[in-house]
């Protein structure tokens, strides 16, 4: 009987380790009060409205983000499991919500993606190391809803940029010339054309992000974000 005692004692104690231990890698909005990093956010939903951004109950834009629009890089702090919240402008209830795991020093684009059920926040580390030779340094993501979920990004001389791009997720960074940029798209199974996107006035030693997404009609759209 002493034995089943203390046994039951030791399996009581390992279930409170336990449970601790999940509360705290549970636990939300975990700060490094020394620790800073960079983060812009924009709006990539057409049909989410003015949006406020919030991360980890600190407001970082009061509101007035449209639809395409981006905020300069913000110094905030860093830290683990951090909330991010999308709001529509005067709205007290969320439209979308993430969370945001960041180290220091380090810089991060923060999207609102999608509408309704599909509304999302995504998040994408920057490399702002300025890119050399006169070139342009330029990444993908794929945050339409309409497209396939599997795209392929070609030039318009038929390179590829990406064979296989998954929603939600981004390429690694491209080096292009300064100037204009013909993109086209293609579903990856079907093989057909689902887009054509040109971009003009791309300036040597800037970093673009181009990303796929849904106008307010549900048609394609590529629209562009600079980081320097």
């Amino acid at each position: 009987m002493k034995t089943t005692s203390n046994l039951i004692k030791v399996y009581s104690a390992l279930m409170l380790m336990v449970t601790a231990l999940s509360f705290s890698s549970c636990k939300k909005n975990t700060i490094d009060p020394s620790g800073q990093f960079n983060i812009k956010v924009v709006n990539a939903s057409a049909t989410a409205g003015p949006q406020s951004f919030t991360l980890a109950n600190n407001v970082l834009v009061s509101g007035g983000l449209n639809y395409t629009d981006a905020s300069p890089y913000i110094t905030a702090p860093s830290g683990k499991n951090m909330v991010t919240e999308f709001k529509n402008e005067g709205a007290n209830s969320d439209y979308a919500t993430g969370s945001l795991y960041t180290a220091n020093g380090v810089s991060f684009t923060v999207y609102l993606a999608g509408s309704g059920s599909s509304a999302r926040v995504k998040n994408y580390q920057d490399d702002l190391a300025t890119p050399n030779n006169g070139q342009v340094k330029i990444k993908f993501i794929h945050l339409s809803d309409k497209a396939p979920s599997i795209i392929t990004i070609k030039n318009s001389n038929g390179d590829s940029f990406d064979s296989s791009l998954v929603r939600d997720i981004a390429t690694g960074y491209k080096y292009v010339a300064p100037g204009t940029l013909t993109v086209q798209v293609y579903g990856l199974v079907s093989k057909s054309n689902i887009g054509n996107f040109t971009f003009t006035n791309l300036v040597a030693g800037k970093i673009y992000t181009l990303y796929l997404t849904d106008d307010a009609s549900g048609n394609l759209v590529m629209n562009e974000v600079l980081h320097n």
